[in-house]
């Protein structure tokens, strides 16, 4: 009997190593955070000024290099930012509105100071 069950040791604690709970995911790093607070400043000085951010979330953006920013992306059924850390520590956040809102996919380029403490220029583009 013994030796029956000791060929099954191998397998038993396989399968009950993949029962383990999932490692938690890694925190956000410093930069990680404060790109998603330039992204959350971008999108409030864009709805001040009327340009339609319905969909859009700072939690969504993705941290990018500064050229794939600067091109944007491709107008979509949903709202896009990228952001990007720029060489003079400000950041560069493209929000690419969703085709169905009242921007209909139009693309606005925010810069925002180092520690996002607000946005130094906008230009929009389509």
């Amino acid at each position: 009997m013994t030796r029956t069950i000791a060929r099954w040791i191998p397998l038993l604690a396989a399968l009950s190593a993949g029962c383990a709970p999932a490692p938690p995911p890694a925190a956000p790093t410093a930069e990680e955070v404060t790109a998603k607070k330039a992204a959350s400043m971008a999108l409030t000085a864009l709805l001040n000024r009327k340009f339609d951010v319905q969909g859009c979330d700072a939690s969504d953006a993705r941290v990018v290099q500064e050229a794939e920013a600067r091109a944007g992306t491709p107008q979509g059924e949903r709202c896009t930012l990228l952001v990007a850390r720029r060489s003079d520590r400000t950041w560069l956040v493209a929000v690419r509105s969703s085709l169905s809102s009242g921007s209909v996919g139009a693309q606005a380029l925010v810069t925002v100071l180092p520690e996002a403490e607000g946005v130094g220029a906008i230009e929009y583009t389509r």
